[in-house]
């Protein structure tokens, strides 16, 4: 069977399309294909609360390409789901709409709650019993986390912070404060923490401080290290030394900040960087779970 995962984010949109498998080593998915576009939708919704006529336009043929290579594919299941700039723009639903008029693709607005479990979703076999996790997704409009502890969900939270909505200014001083007080509100008293994490970003990240195939973790030293590094470097630099496209060298050092900040209220020191693992992930579990299993 032919599964496929449409994550229409704030800073791109992607398309995951795989084949079930089962496998010796219990792997779910073939990865058949695997497309991201730069869209950055964050850029008019966090400022204007509005899509404007050069985002949609390419937002548009994005969707048209992804219902084409779906059908070539012949995928049997599909979700399709947008996030935090989708549902601040005041006409994101008039787009979702006009996109299932022209091509026949249906396209869900999810909120923080929703998004939160589809993202749990992608890494519940990792939490080990008698363990606690904080659980973190930096996304380009909005942050996502879960504590686990002893393999069950003690609080999930969506916050307005991200990328994108950091590098337009959008994001209020207050809400750091509510942040702040959150994690360790949350995480108080569960003795040893460990975090676990799922962006994109914080995955290329991982994998420039951790090359060495088999490695699954980093400290937060290192990353704090490496924020202190990229903050220094231009544009220009990040692209050559770190071989990063454009949309993500420009956000890397602000994303690698944000991720600081909740290790350091969470006094977090090993952070778990999975793979496979994040919204489009979520996505294809609950697929699996409702048309497979």
């Amino acid at each position: 069977m032919k599964l496929a995962a449409i994550d229409i984010g704030s800073n791109a949109v992607r398309l995951q399309i795989v084949r079930t498998t089962e496998n010796e080593i219990g792997e779910r998915f073939k990865k058949l294909e695997f497309v991201r576009i730069p869209i950055r939708l964050g850029d008019d919704a966090f400022k204007e609360k509005w899509i404007s006529k050069e985002k949609r336009k390419v937002f548009y043929k994005a969707m048209a390409s992804y219902k084409f290579m779906m059908d070539a594919f012949e995928v049997d299941h599909y979700m399709a789901c947008a996030t935090s700039a989708m549902r601040e723009a005041k006409n994101g639903d008039k787009i979702i709409n006009k996109i299932e008029e022209a091509f026949g693709l249906k396209i869900q607005i999810i909120n923080g709650k929703r998004e939160s479990e589809l993202i749990l979703g992608s890494i519940g076999n990792l939490f080990e019993p008698k363990k606690n996790y904080l659980t973190i997704d930096v996304g380009g409009g909005s942050t996502e986390m879960t504590v686990i502890s002893n393999q069950k969900v003690i609080s999930s939270v969506s916050f307005d912070i991200g990328t994108v909505r950091m590098m337009d200014g959008a994001v209020k001083g207050k809400t750091w404060k509510t942040i702040e007080h959150w994690v360790k509100h949350k995480t108080a008293g569960l003795g040893p923490l460990y975090a676990v994490v799922t962006s994109g970003t914080i995955n290329k990240i991982f994998g420039i401080l951790s090359p060495e195939i088999g490695t699954k973790t980093f400290t937060r030293e290192q990353l704090k290290d490496f924020h202190r590094k990229v903050s220094k470097m231009s544009m220009q630099e990040r692209i050559i030394e770190y071989k990063l496209n454009p949309d993500r060298a420009d956000i890397i050092d602000v994303s690698a900040d944000i991720y600081l900040r909740i290790l350091n209220w969470a006094d977090i020191n090993i952070v778990y960087s999975p793979d496979n693992t994040g919204l489009k992930d979520g996505i294809l579990n609950e697929l699996y779970l409702k048309h497979v299993k």
